[in-house]
């Protein structure tokens, strides 16, 4: 499989139209496509941080959550700001590589990441907290095809398009590459073709219109839109779950400040006792956030150690 130049586009619709043709006109050649669908950019701090007020550098990637969810990350750090005093700094970032090398390079505080691009990069990050969802730090990936595919296993997606969302995400990809190693080939040798669609969500909508025949996802993300967007999965079913891993979880940078830290983290912990925090956790579909250890990304390394062997 040649790996393809990545599209950029404005819009969704003009990419859409350009994946349409792309896979409509396909010759026998495989190909790799890595969708741009955003503009990252850095927000700066609204106003100019006042004297003694620290300024809290959060990263989030693009691939992380749906797009309506993000106006609730900014309210989680809208209300820690007037909580800790602090003036935020968002890094908004396509990919998880990306968020990982400003955590190496120690130019964010704290960062949204997934579990694998968490065991890539632990050596340059530490966890601050963990979400629970419905009373467990674990999650799954979800295998999914249109509702009319007459795709049922993952067997079926032989010579299929498909469609993973991120190289460093879990469920969004290292599933996939673990099934696939399981069946002695790889994505190159199996799937027809492959594109990366850097978002989670547009990975549902490529499927949902029939661009591609598949996709992993992030079963979180899923979970969110059957509450709150239901309509974009009208046209999707879901095949196959993955085992249970280590849920995403918020890093932050090995230079943060061990005060600053504490604060942070107490306040993420207890954000679910008032009733604000409570309705904006709510709205993230988290039950609360709790400290845990890194064993519980042992599941994960295992599974990635074994690809690399």
């Amino acid at each position: 499989m040649k790996f393809g130049q990545k599209i950029n586009a404005q819009g969704f619709i003009l990419v859409l139209v350009l994946l349409f043709l792309s896979f409509s006109c396909r010759g026998p050649q495989k190909e790799t496509v890595v969708v741009d669908f955003s503009n990252p950019r850095d927000e700066e701090p609204v106003e100019e941080a006042g004297e003694g007020t620290h300024i809290l550098r959060v990263a989030i990637a693009t691939v992380i959550s749906p797009r309506e969810s993000f106006v609730y990350y900014k309210d989680l750090f809208d209300y820690m700001a007037e909580q800790l005093k602090l003036e935020i700094e968002f890094k908004q970032r396509m990919t998880y590589e990306e968020v990982n090398g400003l955590l190496a390079e120690n130019q964010v505080d704290v960062a949204f990441v997934c579990s694998g691009a968490y065991v890539v990069g632990s050596e340059h990050m530490e966890l601050l907290v963990v979400p629970l969802h419905n009373g467990l730090p674990y999650y799954q990936g979800y295998l999914l095809t249109r509702q009319n595919s007459e795709i049922k296993q993952f067997s079926d997606f032989q010579e299929k398009s498909f469609t993973y969302s991120d190289p460093l995400c879990f469920t969004g990809k290292l599933f996939v590459d673990g099934k696939l190693a399981d069946m002695g080939t790889t994505a190159d040798d199996f799937f027809g073709s492959v594109v990366y669609s850097s978002s989670h969500d547009i990975s549902i909508q490529m499927v949902s219109r029939g661009l591609v025949d598949g996709a992993s996802v992030n079963g979180l993300i899923y979970d969110y839109l059957s509450v709150f967007s239901p309509q974009h999965l009208d046209n999707i079913k879901v095949i196959e779950k993955s085992n249970y891993f280590g849920i995403p979880p918020i890093v932050h940078s090995k230079s943060l400040a061990e005060p600053l830290k504490t604060d942070i983290r107490n306040f993420l912990m207890e954000m679910h006792l008032s009733d604000r925090g409570r309705q904006i956790l709510n709205h993230l579909q988290i039950d609360q956030f709790i400290l845990t250890g890194d064993t519980l990304y042992d599941g994960i390394r295992k599974a990635r150690n074994r690809l690399m062997q």
